[in-house]
């Protein structure tokens, strides 16, 4: 799930890991600003340097055979990033309980924060697909304070918004990572691939909670409603009819 090399990094004595990078020209979209999948990999992979420099590493859990999964994310942009911007990527695990794992998120530039975000994962055991407990689980990953979004701390579709068929995606090579999962990241592009008239518009927030991982070779249908404040929702379905991902996804002019 590594996707780029970092530039540098380490542990900052306030506990969180940060890595620094310069910003690749493939991660921006068609308004010449960082897509909502090119900022969610910087963070992902700030998370597996965390991982594999304080330990467990993504690779030693995946021979164990245990993996983590992503629940829910939850992303606040306040400034938009471009071609070869500097930025400084922090994460940290924060305290976790039962089956939940915390991690935060921030992103830097000029020492500015410029995006922050949350996230909840399980613990799944690949043998029997049984979830480990955070009391069972030991690793060395530093914690700090969780971020707080003004978001609410629940998320649901509404249900004054009716949500139409707008597309189908077949699960392919480029969207997988080694779970043969469609990867988190991926769903950020995909989604903004179905609104229309984002030239011109950014992603401010976005919100997903991830239901059931879409397999290498699957079809999903996409399903989008706008609501009032022109936020769109989406809900993408497996073959079968089960519930692939819910999200949340608020826009601003340029």
């Amino acid at each position: 799930m590594l996707f780029m090399p970092p530039l540098g990094g380490g542990m900052e004595i306030n506990m969180k890991w940060t890595e620094n990078y310069k910003v690749n020209a493939h991660d921006t979209d068609l308004n010449n600003i960082v897509s909502l999948t090119g900022l969610m990999r910087y963070m992902q992979d700030s998370a597996n340097c965390q991982m594999e420099g304080e330990g467990p590493s993504y690779d030693e859990l995946f021979e164990r055979g245990l993996a983590f999964v992503l629940s829910r994310f939850r992303l606040s942009i306040y400034r938009p990033l471009h071609t070869h911007d500097n930025i400084e990527v922090a994460t940290w695990a924060c305290e976790s309980t039962g089956v939940s794992f915390n991690r935060c998120y921030s992103v830097k530039k000029d020492g500015e924060i410029v995006a922050e975000a949350s996230s909840i994962w399980a613990l799944l055991d690949t043998n029997n697909h049984k979830l480990v407990r955070v009391s069972e689980f030991e690793s060395g990953y530093s914690e700090d304070i969780p971020v707080e979004l003004d978001m609410p701390k629940r998320f649901r579709l509404p249900a004054s918004v009716p949500l139409t068929l707008v597309g189908e995606r077949c699960v392919e090579y480029q969207d997988v990572d080694m779970n043969c999962h469609m990867n988190n990241t991926v769903y950020g592009d995909l989604l903004c691939g179905y609104i229309p008239h984002m030239k011109g518009q950014r992603v401010i927030q976005l919100e997903i909670n991830y239901v059931s991982e879409a397999p290498l070779g699957e079809t999903v249908k996409i399903y989008m409603g706008e609501g009032d404040d022109g936020t769109y929702y989406f809900r993408t379905v497996r073959e079968g009819g089960k519930t692939n991902i819910e999200a949340e996804l608020m826009l601003e002019r340029i």
